[in-house]
């Protein structure tokens, strides 16, 4: 994953302070760099928001499962984190739309069970995939570092899928329970540059 500082930091807010943007600028900055060992400080938010944003990580929703037995679809729960923007998953907007909209997301795995995967499937590198993950080097993998629960999760955005803004609304009666972590500003961001460049990466270099 490569990006042009340059052109992101006219993207950053401007109420951030100072201070604000200098962490920013230097949490974003090591991914333009060959160095082996990222470092993730203040990658998530210490407020308890009592709703959701993008970004979010959550416990146990409603995702379709592949059976490949079946060749079909089956119902079946994951964690998952949220791709759709904020604006769009706030119930209180959907009466001012005449088409409502979807909350879109993605499936999440622990690092611990991505890892026991490829060791049971005997790859042999798999040493050298769970340090790439941890760089970010996977343009359609994010790594999320350890929360509060001391997990690391894995997050899959070729593997998406759809609840409603009413599913999401039920979960925040008790959301400091489903929720298993937000995102502070520098998570934010990285987190939008990889789904950005997982979906809508270019140039692609093909003429149309």
């Amino acid at each position: 994953m490569s990006f042009v500082l340059e052109k992101i930091e006219n993207l950053f807010p401007s109420e951030l302070s100072d201070q604000r943007k200098g962490r920013l600028r230097a949490g974003l900055k090591q991914f333009l760099s060959d160095s082996k060992s990222k470092i993730y400080t203040d990658f998530y938010s210490v407020s308890d928001f009592p709703y959701f944003l993008q970004g979010d990580l959550i416990y146990d929703l409603r995702f379709p499962l592949w059976n490949d037995e079946k060749k079909d679809y089956v119902k079946n729960y994951f964690n998952v984190v949220i791709i759709s923007n904020s604006c769009d998953i706030d119930e209180a907007n959907q009466g001012k739309r005449g088409v409502p909209k979807r909350v879109i997301i993605a499936k999440l795995f622990t690092l611990n069970d991505f890892n026991e995967g490829l060791i049971l499937h005997n790859v042999e590198n798999s040493e050298s995939i769970i340090n790439s993950l941890k760089n970010q080097e996977h343009s359609n993998l994010m790594y999320f570092p350890p929360l509060n629960n001391g997990e690391e999760y894995i997050a899959f955005l070729d593997e998406l899928s759809w609840v409603t803004v009413d599913e999401l609304k039920e979960l925040k009666e008790e959301i400091n329970e489903n929720r298993i972590g937000s995102l502070d500003l520098f998570g934010h961001y990285l987190f939008l540059f990889k789904v950005a460049f997982h979906l809508c990466r270019l140039p692609e270099e093909i003429d149309r």
